[in-house]
């Protein structure tokens, strides 16, 4: 599959369910202004959870392909654990191995606002 087809196809998972399936057992993971990359699938899994959990939808605003690696800009509306509403842009940065797997992902969002969003202000 190209890569903007499974960009996309691994969007519609976010909103639909099934996301999980497009992760590779080898995995690199990064957010926000951390150096630190992270590794493995579970832990992927684990924290795109926690975060894709709040989302009640995700729209892809723009997405720019370039060989396996895709950057989108993504507008998630977020609903807190307390009823609390958000949209929140993100920046998504994925790279897609030969076997259409997705091998990595940098996210970037305004951490600030959403821990606000998070406390309940």
């Amino acid at each position: 599959m190209d890569t903007r087809r499974l960009a996309e196809s691994y969007f519609t998972a976010v909103n639909k369910g099934g996301w999980e399936d497009f992760v590779a057992e080898r995995f690199d993971y990064g957010m926000c202004d951390s150096q630190e990359i992270r590794r493995g699938r579970d832990v992927y899994l684990q924290g795109a959870g926690q975060f894709y959990a709040l989302s009640q939808h995700l729209e892809v605003k723009k997405l720019l392909v370039e060989g396996r690696e895709a950057v989108a800009l993504n507008r998630y509306r977020l609903q807190s654990p307390s009823g609390k509403e958000l949209e929140l842009d993100v920046a998504e940065f994925l790279k897609f191995d030969e076997s259409d797997k997705l091998i990595a992902s940098t996210i970037y969002f305004d951490t600030h606002r959403f821990q606000e969003f998070m406390q309940g202000r």
